[in-house]
């Protein structure tokens, strides 16, 4: 509650390791909660979408993913019910591990997935709707530049098409 006493804990996953990144609060009062998950799906990790009600119940959950490592690191609901999830894939996509972004309807079935960057490392740690319409994306790259990490920012449309994506950084390590 508001001073810190526990109302509930409740646990999710299956017989493997299963990880929770992200949570938001929900506008019916549940939760959706992003990670990667080892119970469930087709390959190693997969991406893992949790929804519950207000006491923590599972509503739904599901894996996404292919062959190899895909994980999620953020969550929002978006302004049509459904929600809009970035981490990144090595099943899919250019490199190494590429930014993974997967847009669902109220029920967390998958609308469409794409992933962003180029042929080596790039992971995105954070993602938004955009007042402008579409979403924008935040993390690191190091596909573009120099070999160290840099800020990655991508803006893409409603269906997932990229508008922009930019570069910030200096000489060392910078991850958005």
């Amino acid at each position: 509650d508001a001073n810190g006493a526990l109302q509930w804990t409740k646990t999710y996953g299956g017989a493997g390791f299963d990880y929770g990144y992200s949570v938001q609060q929900t506008t019916d009062n549940g939760f959706v909660i992003a990670g990667y998950t080892y119970s469930f799906g087709a390959g190693d990790a997969n991406a893992y979408l949790i929804k519950t009600d207000n006491l923590g119940a599972l509503t739904w959950a599901w894996a996404f993913g292919g062959n190899a490592d895909d994980e999620l690191n953020s969550v929002r609901q978006t302004s049509d019910g459904g929600y809009i999830v970035a981490g990144y894939s090595k099943s899919f996509g250019n490199g190494k591990e590429d930014v993974f972004v997967v847009k669902t309807d109220n029920a967390g079935v998958q609308t469409w997935s794409k992933t962003f960057g180029d042929s080596d490392i790039d992971i995105a740690r954070s993602v938004a709707e955009s007042s402008a319409g579409g979403y924008v994306i935040a993390g690191s790259s190091k596909s573009f530049g120099s070999s160290s990490e840099k800020v990655y920012l991508i803006k893409i449309d409603a269906n997932g098409d990229e508008e922009w994506a930019k570069t910030y950084g200096g000489a060392f390590h910078d991850r958005g």
